[in-house]
């Protein structure tokens, strides 16, 4: 098997003055080289060649963007305050419908209501809300019927059969002042001055539209800002 090393280099390792000047000029080669290399590297170079008597290396530079730990940290703590913010402000968004107040509540239940309607026999003549309202223990409000209807809570317009107890309205007549009686269910109305002038009696709900050509509006579970409980408001 061969030698590794050549006749030179026998001769050179043999000498210790001549292995001292081989190490110092291999040193000012390195150093040389050094200084290419790092002139190379400035100049924005992926790779510097360095070039010496033992032969020939090619250096290479990775110059990919350095990846900061706490540059990600910090990017994902924005991004949590900001979807925090996100949420915070969604929730402000939230549709709020306002709330109805509550109506005071009447006296008298609806069951109260149709029984005493049913107890009446006379009322005052042309007074269809006072007579209505008092069999619910309401106080006066409203100048007539008409006015009554366009301000009542849970009003439910056309219905020929209101549940009992609950006002039922109409609009119209020869003064405008229309009407209101108490219904009895199963289409029936209690009503002051259905008997003749003064007289209360129990007649079907399109009584009025047919005899006083009055126009049927509806039905409420309310008489002048009262509710009637028991009567469902809408």
């Amino acid at each position: 098997m061969s030698s590794p090393f050549t006749t030179p280099w026998r001769s050179t390792l043999a000498s210790p003055l001549r292995l001292l000047l081989v190490v110092m000029v291999a040193m000012m080669t390195v150093g040389i080289a050094a200084t290419s290399i790092a002139a190379e590297l400035a100049e924005g170079r992926s790779e510097a060649v360095v070039t010496t008597d033992l032969g020939a290396a090619t250096i290479h530079v990775d110059r990919s963007p350095a990846v900061s730990r706490a540059g990600d940290r910090t990017a994902g703590t924005h991004a949590e305050r900001a979807l925090k913010a996100r949420r915070v402000v969604d929730a402000t968004r939230v549709e709020r419908r306002p709330v109805r107040p509550a109506l005071p509540l009447a006296p008298s239940n609806a069951a109260q209501t149709a029984a005493s309607a049913m107890e009446s026999t006379t009322n005052v003549p042309g007074q269809c809300l006072g007579w209505a309202r008092e069999q619910a223990g309401i106080p006066s409000k409203y100048a007539d019927a008409t006015t009554a209807w366009r301000h009542a809570s849970g009003r439910h317009t056309g219905g020929a059969t209101p549940p009992r107890g609950a006002a039922v309205y109409w609009t119209g007549g020869s003064s405008g002042h229309g009407h209101v009686a108490i219904s009895l269910g199963n289409g029936l109305v209690r009503s002051s001055d259905a008997g003749g002038s003064g007289t209360v009696a129990t007649v079907p709900i399109r009584y009025f539209d047919r005899e006083w050509d009055l126009e049927y509006a509806g039905w409420a579970g309310s008489i002048n800002g009262y509710a009637i409980p028991g009567v469902a408001i809408a």
